[in-house]
């Protein structure tokens, strides 16, 4: 044995100097031809077995390992039948020390070699033969370390013993099981072709058990490392049900949201006060607010984190209580490592809250608290998730002050990069945020026209939003539908906008598909982008053609009987047509459907008056085609625009307001709302004066708004 274990490490020593496929083909030879010659004597195969697999481990980076000849060698079968062995005795008898030792080292082979050498071996000749393989896909003979070592009989008794026994029994901290199951597991997390769905339930079940809560309310938070069984239940078990999750997620939050939520009392009081000391280590209280948040992104159990836990506090309240920490204040602005434990326990705290605001109860909850200061605070973090979700949350919160965000161009950037990070993930997930929650509140912050102008600036940003408005893999209504009004919003930014989205042929394609669809939002959207990127200028050229056609008609109809010479002021008059009364005009108003009430009246005051037409559109104006507003508009002198913070937050009023003042008509403003002043793209719309009905009576505000009709279009007349 001692003469081949020599030989073995000389193999081994000159494999790392300069690797040779037949070196490795000698060194696995012999430990077979030894291993099946030690049969009687188990004790010295697996001392044997556990040195070589301990030297092979240390190698794992050698290309040598993904040869095929070596990956189908014997002595690989004999490591995964010895590793079955020694994990059914794990289950059912007490390990030698050999045992236990042979057991660690082959759990750190198929480790190193599932992590880093798991290519797929396929035969060259097969997969290139048109005959053989017609697509070119179907692999033959096709093998990899995931597939030696975790076949299914492996995976279901791997998945019994954390069901039948880890789960339940209480062993020491440093047990050997919870070493090679927690290093197992952590395995498994990484493999993409095992199936997941075999090991969830037993995982959930560690979860629920009592040995979960026994660690978070006994652990103390000074202690320098983990133990095997901290790390499995604290850190792999949350991690798996996290990352492995997607398909059940619904079904599994639903169950454990609620049991662990409920841990919250308990192991608040006990470890909140310590995670304030300077040196404390905090990453299982960060681990389980990170579980929390991965339950909170399922929108069902969101109403779960209303419950008052501890003294009348609920996990909200803990949260901030977090947040506000002076000392953690302190030490995100100073470093941005997503594993400082300060960073990520502020990060999977302020991303929780971001997360909640998407449960209406817990929206308003928090716009009732002083969260928007504790925001502010956290702006200057180096760390790019605890950014984001602060100010978002600024931003969602006081949307009043949507067109004041702090430093818009660090916002923008913001969630592109979260954007970028999510669109070709499975889960659609980055550091606890989703894809759906990044463009819902992304369609409010897009209010901000210096948002506008940053996405359009950033080459990738109108791109990557494109894709989520057009790619059909994702959902209609929490992606595509939110991504297509962001797309509607940015074509106000500028030119450069309307060129980018013009340019991109597939969202093009995609919106003129839409256009045409019986799809009532989508269909909306779309036409307004249309009209915005196309069709508005060929429709004012159209106007203009039209101007100058119905002149010439006028001209011809001079009659020259009168006058010797044409040109002669006065010496001619127009043949007017039946329906053209002199002296009365058109006026239109403009306003938001949620101000209709107050619009109606004014429009039934102004209809008494000896006016032309007034122009008032009973349907809301949202699900009104642009060039309906463009022919009313084109029919009107003077066009009434009441507005309120909800005529400014409407992509559909803006549309008409931009369209009144390019086309020249003169605009007066009525102000609707209390407190309420024009801001952005309004301000440079309406006059610094209006009628303002919120500070006069309504009869006495809607006869100043009569005479400055009428004064207007005498001005009108003289010009």
């Amino acid at each position: 044995m001692n003469i081949l274990l020599q030989r073995c490490r000389t193999l081994i020593s000159q494999l790392r100097k300069n690797y040779q496929i037949k070196d490795a083909k000698d060194l696995l030879n012999e430990t077979v031809l030894f291993l099946n010659n030690s049969i009687q004597n188990q004790t010295d195969g697996l001392h044997v077995l556990s040195i070589i697999c301990h030297d092979l481990a240390g190698l794992y980076n050698l290309p040598f390992f993904n040869n095929s000849e070596i990956m189908n060698h014997q002595f690989f079968i004999i490591v995964s039948n010895t590793f079955m062995m020694l994990l059914t005795k794990l289950t059912f008898i007490r390990l030698t020390k050999q045992d236990i030792q042979c057991f660690d080292d082959i759990s750190l082979l198929i480790c190193n070699l599932c992590l880093n050498r798991n290519i797929i071996s396929s035969n060259f000749y097969i997969d290139n033969n048109e005959k053989l393989n017609p697509n070119n896909k179907e692999k033959f003979n096709v093998t990899s370390y995931e597939k030696i070592f975790f076949t299914k009989s492996f995976v279901e008794k791997f998945v019994r013993i954390i069901d039948n026994d880890i789960a339940i029994n209480y062993y020491e901290p440093y047990h050997i099981k919870y070493r090679i199951i927690d290093r197992l597991l952590r395995l498994c997390i990484k493999l993409k072709d095992i199936d997941h769905k075999l090991i969830l339930d037993a995982v959930m079940k560690c979860l629920e058990s009592k040995i979960y809560k026994k660690l978070y309310t006994t652990i103390d938070l000074r202690q320098p490392i983990l133990t095997p069984q901290q790390s499995f239940f604290m850190y792999q078990c949350p991690k798996f049900i996290r990352l492995c999750s997607d398909k059940r997620q619904n079904d599994i939050s639903q169950k454990l949201s609620e049991p662990l939520i409920n841990l919250s009392s308990d192991i608040f009081a006990n470890q909140l006060p310590v995670i304030y000391e300077e040196h404390a280590r905090i990453q299982a209280i960060s681990w389980y607010i990170e579980l929390l948040n991965h339950f909170a992104l399922t929108p069902s159990t969101r109403v779960q984190f209303i419950k008052r836990i501890d003294f009348g506090k609920t996990i909200v309240d803990q949260m901030i209580e977090i947040l506000q920490t002076e000392s953690l204040i302190k030490s995100v602005r100073e470093h941005a490592e997503s594993f400082h434990t300060d960073v990520a326990l502020m990060s999977y705290a302020i991303t929780l809250l971001y997360n909640l605001t998407f449960e209406n109860k817990i929206f308003w909850d928090l716009k009732t608290k002083n969260v928007i200061a504790t925001c502010k605070k956290l702006f200057n973090a180096k760390d790019k998730t605890i950014q984001f979700a602060s100010r978002t949350l600024d931003a969602i919160l006081n949307q009043k002050e949507i067109n004041e965000i702090d430093s818009p161009s660090v916002v923008a950037r913001s969630y592109l990069y979260f954007i970028e990070n999510t669109i070709d993930d499975i889960t659609l997930t980055y550091h606890g945020i989703k894809l759906d929650g990044i463009l819902t509140n992304l369609e409010t912050i897009v209010h901000n026209d210096d948002i506008k102008e940053e996405i359009t600036n950033d080459g990738e940003g109108i791109p990557l939003i494109a894709r989520c408005a057009y790619e059909s893999n994702f959902d209609i209504e929490t992606i595509q539908r939110p991504a297509l009004e962001i797309i509607s919003a940015i074509s106000f930014a500028n030119d450069s906008a309307i060129e980018q989205i013009k340019e991109n042929d597939i969202l093009m394609d995609h919106i003129k598909k839409l256009s045409d669809r019986n799809d009532k939002d989508q269909e909306i959207t779309a036409n307004r982008i249309l009209w915005k990127v196309e069709q508005e200028t060929e429709f004012i050229l159209n106007q203009k053609v039209e101007k100058k056609r119905r002149q010439t008609i006028i001209k011809k109809k001079f009659k020259e009987e009168e006058a010797i010479y044409q040109y002669v002021r006065g010496d001619y008059h127009i043949e007017i047509n039946d329906d053209y009364l002199p002296g009365k005009f058109d006026v239109m108003l403009s306003y938001c459907h949620s101000d209709k009430e107050i619009c109606s009246k004014i429009y039934t005051h102004l209809n008494a008056e000896d006016f032309g037409q007034v122009l008032f559109h009973e349907r809301d104006i949202d699900t009104i085609h642009p060039r309906y507003m463009a022919k009313a508009i084109e029919c009107s002198s003077i066009v009434i625009i009441c507005f309120s913070n909800k005529y400014e937050q409407s992509y559909a009023c803006r549309l008409e307001a931009e369209y009144a003042k390019k086309r020249q008509r003169t605009i007066i403003a009525v102000k609707l709302e209390p407190g309420y002043d024009a801001k952005g793209w309004l301000e440079d719309i309406i006059d610094t004066t209006y009628i303002d009905f919120t500070k006069s009576e309504f009869t006495s505000a809607c006869t100043q708004l009569i005479k400055k009709i009428y004064e207007t279009n005498e001005e009108n007349n003289n010009i």
